[in-house]
């Protein structure tokens, strides 16, 4: 089931959504226009994911750790021109996916390890 944000209510779904789901796995399927996709080959820990307003731009920033090392670094992407923020769920009512479309019409979803069976 996915879900559709009001986007009056993006700073603070994300905000509550970030704290929901920090440290959990996460990796980025990018899903274009044209029909061409991509799947991000590295996972990251959500840190964070805020709204940021740049003029008249609207930023979503995702923050994810990769602990793959000791060395913990942080993966911080910036997604421009947003119009649309959803939410998928998993059957258990846990939150799988963020969706983020931006102005090209590009649906970037991050996708969370399964509450159910890990896979992400």
């Amino acid at each position: 089931m996915s879900k559709a944000i009001e986007p009056k209510n993006w700073a603070e779904f994300l905000k509550e959504f970030s704290l929901r789901n920090k440290d959990r796995r996460a990796r980025f399927n990018v899903f274009y226009r044209s029909g061409e996709t991509v799947e991000e080959a590295e996972e990251g820990h959500l840190e964070d994911v805020s709204l940021n307003k740049n003029g008249n731009e609207t930023q979503v920033i995702v923050k994810r750790v990769d602990r793959s090392d000791e060395n913990g670094e942080t993966m911080t992407d910036t997604i421009g021109n947003v119009r649309g923020i959803a939410v998928q769920y998993e059957t258990d009512g846990s939150e799988n996916i963020l969706e983020i479309t931006d102005g090209k019409n590009t649906l970037l979803s991050l996708r969370f390890e399964s509450k159910l069976d890990g896979a992400s």
